[in-house]
């Protein structure tokens, strides 16, 4: 079992470090935070030789496996938030209610998932350490909650506030999918289309043309010269195509692959700015709403750096945890990060001098939600017809292509070169 290192501090203010063994680094923070420690800072100790350097290769792959046997849908979470808030302010015992809303819940993977953490609570566990149990359906920021409202005595509330939060959270990211699945839909379109036109339509051609004596264009012979490469080759062409194919998923599941992507999405003509609101939206919002619970700043920034969904905004978020770990204001730090937009630091910093962090973050979210909302419907009148002009491109550059020779066909027939 891995260990790690850790610093933290008590309600006093006096520093604490040492060595926890843990399966994972969640598991150290609810250590601490049993023990009534405030995390500052968690590092993991590398396994040793071999095995470390053996299973290092297979993270991506056992992640995409983890991700895809336990992925419960987002509205069901926050469906059963909604579930909980309301059975515990109607003073119904927990235990109960997590039964209740097992029996019903439609979800099986959950139903699944909540009747062992029903068992763990029953069994005397907290329902934030049950719920910490299962971080592919829980995440961190879902169970930092849970706990804050145990703590507090207002879990129904602050369960009432994570269930508006998961369901804006959804709603909008049901909106950026939206705007995004049509023109994928067409590329992925014209890229089937290109593949039988070589693969069934341009052989045909090639026959044809194969009788003609006069040179055939460039444009023609480059489409002719694939279409036989490719045909000739079909199983080899398929199986570098998977290959590569793997290389480049592989190469994005890595920190580096995944880092440069996620860069080159903030880059993209058009998408790239929706992208990096709707991402810029999740972190203002998720950090409001751990603030407003009352969540200590630099557990919030730990808890929820995978929120965004991109590793140029997790890396932002670290380095802003670290500057404030070494005294630094939050406004500051966003600003030196030079990843967040000047209007969520400012606000930031208005937010710290007024003391209404929480309210501003919340309200600086509502605008950016408002922006992607705009955007996406914006796109959602000029993407389709510049995927249809696109589309048409594709098809129409290589049926000129292919009848380019066609055009010289009446020269070609005066002047007695065709073959008999």
């Amino acid at each position: 079992m891995p260990s790690y290192y850790y610093r933290a501090r008590d309600t006093n203010g006096r520093a604490h470090e040492g060595i926890e063994v843990a399966a994972t680094e969640e598991d150290v923070l609810r250590t601490l935070e049993n023990s009534q420690l405030i995390p500052v800072h968690i590092e993991s100790r590398a396994a040793s030789g071999a095995r470390a350097a053996t299973t290092e290769w297979l993270k991506p792959f056992v992640a995409s496996v983890d991700r895809w046997k336990g992925g419960v849908k987002p509205a069901s979470v926050a469906l059963f938030a909604r579930q909980l808030s309301t059975m515990i302010s109607a003073g119904l015992p927990l235990v109960r209610s997590l039964r209740s809303i097992n029996r019903d819940h439609y979800d099986k993977k959950l139903s699944a998932v909540l009747e062992r953490v029903t068992d763990d609570v029953q069994k005397g566990e907290s329902l934030s350490t049950a719920l910490g149990r299962h971080p592919a359906v829980f995440d961190e920021v879902f169970v930092s909650l849970v706990s804050t409202g145990e703590v507090s005595g207002t879990l129904d509330q602050i369960m009432d506030h994570t269930a508006g939060y998961l369901e804006r959270a959804e709603s909008l990211r049901l909106k950026v999918e939206a705007a995004l699945r049509y023109p994928i839909f067409v590329l992925t379109f014209a890229v089937l289309v290109m593949i039988a036109m070589i693969v069934k339509i341009v052989p045909m051609f090639s026959t044809i043309y194969s009788r003609f004596r006069v040179p055939l264009p460039l444009p023609t012979r480059i489409l002719l010269g694939t279409s036989q490469i490719v045909t000739s080759n079909l199983l080899l062409c398929i199986a570098l195509t998977l290959t590569v194919g793997t290389l480049i998923w592989y190469w994005a599941q890595t920190e580096t692959g995944r880092t440069q992507l996620d860069r080159a999405k903030f880059n993209l003509p058009i998408f790239g700015p929706l992208i990096k609101m709707y991402a810029i939206t999740k972190f203002a919002r998720t950090l409001g709403i751990l603030t407003n619970s009352g969540t200590q700043i630099l557990y919030a920034l730990k808890v929820m750096r995978p929120v965004p969904g991109n590793k140029v905004l997790e890396r932002g978020i670290d380095f802003v945890r670290s500057k404030v770990e070494e005294g630094s204001s939050l406004s500051r730090a966003m600003a030196e990060a030079g990843v967040f937009p000047e209007m969520l630091v400012q606000m930031t910093a208005t937010g710290e001098e007024t003391g209404k962090l929480d309210a501003l973050l919340m309200r600086t979210a509502d605008f950016y939600e408002q922006r992607v909302t705009s955007a996406v419907e914006g796109l959602s009148s000029l993407v389709e017809p510049i995927a249809i002009v696109a589309l048409g491109g594709v098809v129409g550059l290589m049926l000129i292509a292919l009848y380019l020779p066609i055009f010289s066909l009446g020269q070609a027939m005066r002047q007695g070169l065709l073959g008999h």
